[in-house]
């Protein structure tokens, strides 16, 4: 007992210090996309040759868009296209599916501050029931390591339930395949009211590069990404209770 004392003694403080401090994020790290002012449809067109998530990137009677809900942030439309780029911007969570869409020449982005009552009441206790719908996995990975010590979620309430029974929200990873439907469905369902649906990664915004099933409600909370990195979701999941990150 006393050589475990010690030895956590030796180890010091490892949780990271974000939040309130600015997250450690990786050098190669792709946030919310700018687009710049003057682009074309023709520049829309040969940056979209090089996405793999079809609808990304589009041009209407506004201008340029990329769509976040859609987008991998794999950059190679940056690659393709001057015009495009991806600032370190991490705070990529909102509360309605429009708000994922970035348009060209918008002015200085302020992430969205949360108004209802009922998900301002979970600021000090949030359960979710984590689903997995046919993801690979790294949305699920990047979730889950939310728990460890180095971002230790429970901290601010924060946890993943073991049943949906118990939850206030059901975390949705994947793009709903045909088998996984009815598990989301019964675990949607099993959740008491008020519950919310979290949809985390473009798989369970949009289907991604895949065919979308159906959810079982509007997502009252969307995380880009593919997979969104933790500090996107811990600040998301932060603010949707009220808080601040």
């Amino acid at each position: 007992m006393l050589d475990a004392f010690a030895a956590r003694l030796r180890q010091g403080f490892r949780t990271g210090a974000f939040p309130p401090a600015p997250p450690n994020l990786p050098p190669d790290f792709r946030g919310r996309p700018k687009l710049d002012a003057g682009m074309t449809r023709t520049d829309v067109e040969s940056a979209a040759k090089e996405c793999p998530s079809l609808g990304s990137l589009g041009f209407d009677e506004k201008g340029a868009f990329l769509d976040m809900g859609r987008c991998i942030f794999c950059g190679r439309c940056a690659k393709a296209c001057p015009k495009i780029s991806f600032t370190r911007e991490y705070r990529l969570g909102v509360f309605r599916r429009e708000d994922l869409v970035v348009r060209a020449g918008e002015g200085e982005y302020a992430p969205p501050e949360q108004s209802d009552p009922e998900a301002l009441a979970l600021r000090h206790s949030f359960l979710l029931r984590e689903v997995s719908a046919g993801g690979c996995g790294a949305c699920e990975l990047d979730a889950n390591v939310l728990g460890t010590l180095a971002w230790d979620f429970g901290r601010f309430g924060i946890r993943f339930a073991a049943s949906p029974r118990h939850a206030d929200a059901i975390y949705l990873t994947g793009p709903v395949s045909k088998n996984m439907q009815l598990a989301l469905d019964k675990t949607y369902a099993a959740a008491p009211y008020p519950k919310f649906l979290i949809a985390a990664g473009a798989c369970a915004i949009s289907g991604g590069l895949y065919a979308q099933g159906k959810l079982p409600a509007v997502p009252s909370l969307f995380i880009p990404g593919c997979p969104p990195h933790p500090a996107t979701t811990l600040d998301a999941l932060l603010r949707f209770t009220g808080r601040r990150a």
